[in-house]
């Protein structure tokens, strides 16, 4: 090849590399301003975090299984047994196991925890179980069942009620007297109304319907006879022969309402200090509610 000939190789070779320079200068151009670009930044940054956080915490899909976590899972398998599991036992339980755990984990990788009203209710109930345990319950004092009593008494007394039968002589009748004297010592040597021929009226009623019938002075003797036994009272215009039966309601036998003071004691405390720790949970959270 002469000189002529190498001046025009070198003169293509020259023009190429111009053309490639110019080319790589435009992409470069190009690749600068595509960098610029805010929503370039974002993409990097969130890859950065991903990045970051897998180098830092690993794959959220992962789960280890360590020798502690193993033995404590076959530590419960074996109570819930009362034996310790064979081999395939233990293999059936892990598997089993570790499916339940990879669909815990997805579920509240999906926010199920934070969506579902189900399972917000078990977990706020949870927190409430276990902040009731840290808060132990005293035994109450006399002095405090006394004074819950008499707070609350009207949960511990119901209304009385008089069950009682009875028989009425009119005074309009000359022989009311001689009636009812007669009447009163069979009945009391054992006859009953109905045996006698007698009209009797039986009724389980409060004090003031007691009073409605017969007057209050007449109620109040009424309400303070002695079971079992007829007696003869009087009231506006007629005489009586009265039988209690028995009076229902008031207070409990004194054992019995001893223990219901102190379990309604204590259900009233455990609302105060259930009160006083979600008061407490609640106060370290800040709500906002921006307008609209």
């Amino acid at each position: 090849m002469g000189l002529a000939g190498l001046r025009r190789v070198c003169g293509k070779l020259g023009a190429i590399m111009t053309k490639t320079k110019r080319r790589w200068g435009a992409r470069t151009m190009r690749f600068r301003r595509l960098l610029s670009e805010p929503t370039i930044h974002f993409f990097i940054l969130a890859a950065a975090i991903v990045v970051g956080q897998r180098l830092i915490v690993g794959n959220p899909r992962t789960i280890v299984i360590t020798q502690a976590l193993r033995a404590d899972l076959l530590r419960r398998y074996r109570d819930q047994l009362g034996r310790s599991p064979t081999s395939a036992e233990v293999a059936t339980y892990l598997r089993d196991w570790k499916r339940d755990e990879a669909l815990y984990r997805e579920a509240l990788r999906e926010g199920i925890d934070r969506n579902d009203p189900t399972v917000r209710n078990v977990l706020i109930g949870r927190i409430r179980d276990r902040a009731m345990q840290q808060t132990p319950i005293p035994k109450p004092t006399e002095a405090q069942l006394q004074q819950y009593f008499e707070q609350h008494r009207d949960l511990f007394e119901t209304p009385l009620t008089y069950e009682h039968e009875y028989v009425v002589f009119p005074k309009s009748e000359p022989d009311a007297e001689q009636k009812r004297e007669k009447y009163e010592r069979e009945l009391k040597a054992g006859a009953t109304p109905a045996s006698l021929g007698l009209r009797s009226v039986a009724a389980i009623v409060n004090r003031e319907r007691i009073e409605r019938e017969f007057g209050s002075e007449t109620a109040d003797r009424i309400c303070h006879l002695p079971a079992g036994q007829w007696q003869p009272l009087e009231a506006p215009g007629r005489l009586l022969l009265v039988k209690m039966i028995r009076i229902q309601g008031g207070l409990p036998e004194s054992a019995a309402l001893h223990e219901r003071l102190a379990l309604g004691w204590k259900a009233e405390m455990e609302q105060k200090a259930m009160e006083r720790v979600t008061r407490t949970i609640a106060d370290r959270y800040r709500f906002e509610e921006p307008s609209e």
